[in-house]
């Protein structure tokens, strides 16, 4: 048996026991209805920071007015983070009673304009908050009408100190769109699965919520306030190491929250370089471990198809192990999580995009580590 065979056996079995971990978890989640508890509700400071989201902004608001939760219960707080275009003036033009629209420039001056300001954007928007709960969405996000009446029911029925709740990408066309569908289904999985298995690795700023009281206990960012982005794992990595198996996830299609894809190949792979540049600062090394592992595996499927060509006996089987492996375990994963979100029909293109996935990860791993990128106007180097 030659060594790359019994590397490609031992990797193989390594990410199958992965994929069956996440796949476990993710199964076992309840997915009951969350019901409404008999209790006073509580009220919700809705946290929206926002940078250059013009073109969306006002049916982020319109969305979040348009909530079933009482009306009297909760308030919206936008914080613009030195927008170029005329997010600020639209989002002031929509008018309720609890909608406030605070600016960064007016805290920071022009001192911050050039760097991203996320954190400071939440956390001014917190330090503003008159409710017991922050729940953070995304300006380029919609949600239904029960979004926040299911995430509050959620968090009165397990009294957890974080919940992240489903995230979703709107109608996608092209190749483009419908893989980063699958994609985002693909986090949304393991999110739920880590989490069910109470060892959270990850999380989506999108859709969070939170105690006031927690974010404060823990000093919210300070220790990583420095780091571009990883507001939502850095948090949440933070309250599970002080407060033990308080994380919690939604797994109810009410709670969802649906963004936007990225219209072209430029800015998806700026943002996925974004979300993979703050993996080196988990606080939590074995996570930092799991997609190191997650990486090798794809890369060595890649290292093993020119080897395949190579004369000695059986020179094809290890690429045949890792991508039968790599392509069972992926769908066998996919067919639970795009069933929660009625997406099976993307596992058509599964064929098409396991691929396009291998070579995506290994890319993306390696700009990821430079922390170089732009996004929205800004470069971050």
């Amino acid at each position: 048996m030659s060594p790359f065979l019994i590397i490609s056996i031992v990797f193989s079995v390594l990410y199958c026991w992965l994929i069956l971990y996440f796949l476990i978890g993710w199964v076992k989640l309840n997915r009951k209805e969350t019901k409404e508890p008999n209790k006073a509700l509580p009220f919700v400071s809705i946290i929206i920071p926002v940078r250059n989201e013009a073109e969306h902004i006002q049916d982020c608001l319109s969305a979040v007015i348009a909530q079933t939760y009482p009306k009297q219960l909760y308030e919206i707080i936008v914080i613009d983070d030195y927008s170029t275009d005329d997010t600020y003036t639209l989002a002031r033009e929509i008018k309720h009673d609890r909608l406030l629209v605070l600016s960064l420039a007016k805290y920071f001056g022009d001192a911050a304009e050039k760097i991203p300001n996320k954190k400071k954007a939440i956390t001014i928007g917190v330090k503003n908050a008159k409710g017991q709960l922050i729940i953070t969405t995304d300006g380029d996000c919609i949600m239904d009408e029960k979004w926040l009446s299911t995430m509050v029911a959620y968090y009165q029925q397990h009294e957890y100190k974080f919940i992240t709740g489903p995230v979703m990408l709107r109608p996608a066309k092209g190749l483009l769109g419908l893989f980063q569908q699958i994609d985002v289904i693909n986090m949304l999985g393991i999110t739920g699965g880590t989490i069910a298995n109470n060892y959270p690795t990850m999380c989506n700023g999108a859709n969070l919520l939170y105690e006031k009281k927690a974010f404060m206990d823990v000093d919210g960012y300070k220790g990583n306030t420095d780091i571009p982005t990883g507001d939502d794992i850095f948090l949440m990595q933070k309250l599970e190491m002080t407060y033990p198996e308080s994380i919690g996830f939604v797994k109810n299609i009410d709670a969802c929250v649906y963004s936007k894809p990225e219209s072209t190949f430029a800015d998806f792979v700026a943002q996925r370089v974004r979300w993979t540049s703050k993996s080196t600062a988990f606080q939590k090394r074995s996570v930092t471990a799991i997609l190191m592992f997650a990486y090798l595996f794809n890369l060595l499927i890649l290292i093993f198809i020119p080897i395949a060509f190579e004369k000695f006996e059986l020179a094809w089987l290890p690429l045949v192990v890792t991508f039968a492996t790599k392509f069972v375990m992926d769908l066998a994963f996919n067919i639970s999580v795009t069933g929660f979100f009625k997406k099976r029909i993307l596992l058509l293109l599964l064929p098409v995009f396991e691929p396009l996935h291998i070579v995506y990860i290994v890319c993306v791993g390696v700009l990821g580590l430079s922390g170089k990128y732009t996004w929205k106007e800004r470069k971050i180097s």
